[in-house]
């Protein structure tokens, strides 16, 4: 799954990804954001970051929605990875 959206993503969108990762780990840490928030955050970021580098346009939106979506993704497989407890 991973794979098929990093296809989708061209490489100069990559860098998003840990930007992400970060953004991500400062909600996360700060107390008063909520959970369901971060994914909100993260997804106006990632799209605000995409259009300012690249140009405000619909592929602009698109890639910068697939940034978040490998952020979140390659997030969650660590975690649930990392944290399994078989």
């Amino acid at each position: 799954m991973l794979q098929e959206l990093q296809s989708m993503l061209p490489d100069e969108y990559y860098y998003i990804v840990p930007a992400l990762w970060f953004v991500g780990y400062a909600c996360k840490r700060t107390p008063y954001i909520p959970d369901w928030l971060i994914i909100w955050i993260l997804f106006c970021f990632g799209i605000i970051a995409s259009c300012s580098i690249f140009g405000w346009n619909f592929r602009s939106v698109i890639n910068g929605i697939i940034a978040v979506g490998i952020s979140v993704l390659s997030h969650q497989m660590v975690k649930q990875t990392a944290c399994r407890k078989d």
